[in-house]
């Protein structure tokens, strides 16, 4: 009986890690393609013989970011925040499945709440605090630093193999796995630095080009094409009408997976097996191969802090569905910072 509930627990164990992995890097490692919205007026620039490098398009996209920044209040209220703090609350709206025996399958809705914290210091240092609990009801936490030009995850995630069998990881497969993350970090720590202070992080340098008007919802925005090295390429939708950041408009291809969860108590191993069968039949059913997802990030409520508008919701959309809605509580600018809050890289163990 205990080896029955230690294997138990082993698989609820592999299937919680692989279900946060799936959610953070869902997220942090944007494989950033091309959105939909960008697709015509990127051909259209190519067929004009213009692209990111166009002068007159990235005049424009400059010219845009200027207005932008002015109505969030001007160069100088800007050039005073040397440093910002930032609390609140990620709700996570999460449909997924449960199997509780060979033929007792059950969908589920269920919003998980995860405590959120940001911290920038003029003019490269960044960190994201998250903590939370997953679906299974185990806590985690985690943080996500950006120091001049290194960048981290700590802790950081599994290390993924490149070989056959996955049990096998060599140094190769350590050191691309924590290069992956760090370029994870800086592409994640960039959305909000632009959506927030319209400012890129100078770590990961942006190209801007004017990619001409979209409607986003009730809606209508001035789009820059903003893209980076390591494949970053979004778009920064700026409201036409307040010239505030609006959104952020991502896409990649991703995978479409519905987690599976499996609930089975029962000193019938015959009846565990086949629970853990059918559970691997549902994921590969809910499973799709990959395809283009559109990610929409919207800024909303936007509010004075120290001269400056920021806004207090993030609502973040997946191919039109509300996934998260990140709700900031508390700013604070020019607190002195703690040095110490940027440090703790975490080496490669072997």
């Amino acid at each position: 009986m205990s080896k029955l509930r230690n294997r138990t627990r082993m698989r609820q164990m592999r299937q919680m890690t692989a279900d946060r992995s799936a959610v953070i890097c869902r997220i942090c490692l944007i494989r950033v393609l091309v959105a939909a919205l960008v697709l015509a007026t990127a051909a259209g620039a190519q067929e004009r013989g213009g692209g990111p490098e166009n002068t007159g398009e990235t005049a424009r996209a400059l010219d845009l970011i200027r207005e932008a920044r002015e109505a969030l209040g001007g160069e100088e209220a800007l050039r005073r925040m040397q440093s910002l703090s930032a609390s609140g609350r990620l709700r996570r709206f999460v449909k997924y499945v449960t199997v509780k025996g060979p033929d007792k399958v059950e969908e589920k809705e269920k919003t998980l709440t995860s405590k959120v914290g940001f911290d920038y210091v003029a003019p490269d240092k960044f960190r994201k605090r998250v903590s939370g609990s997953t679906l299974n009801g185990y806590g985690y936490s985690y943080v996500e630093v950006v120091n001049g030009g290194r960048a981290w995850r700590n802790p950081p995630l599994p290390v993924a193999s490149s070989h056959r069998d996955r049990r096998v990881i060599d140094v190769d497969d350590v050191e691309r796995s924590f290069m992956r993350q760090a370029q994870g970090v800086r592409q994640q720590l960039t959305l909000y630095s632009l959506g927030w202070l319209l400012q890129a992080i100078p770590s990961l340098p942006l190209e801007l080009s004017d990619a001409g008007e979209f409607r986003v919802e009730d809606r209508v925005a001035r789009g820059v094409l903003v893209e980076g090295d390591e494949g970053f390429r979004v778009v920064l939708l700026l409201d036409r009408q307040t010239r505030l950041p609006l959104a952020l408009a991502i896409s990649y291809i991703e995978a479409r997976r519905e987690p599976v969860i499996v609930e089975v108590a029962s000193f019938n191993r015959k009846y565990v097996s086949d629970t853990h069968a059918r559970a691997r039949r549902e994921r590969a059913a809910r499973s799709t191969r990959p395809q283009r997802r559109e990610m929409l990030l919207r800024f909303e409520d936007h509010r004075p802090v120290a001269g400056v508008l920021l806004p207090h919701r993030v609502t973040t959309t997946l191919d039109g569905i509300v996934q998260e809605e990140l709700v900031i509580s508390e700013f604070e600018a020019n607190r002195p910072p703690k040095p110490k809050d940027f440090e703790g890289e975490p080496g490669p163990k072997y």
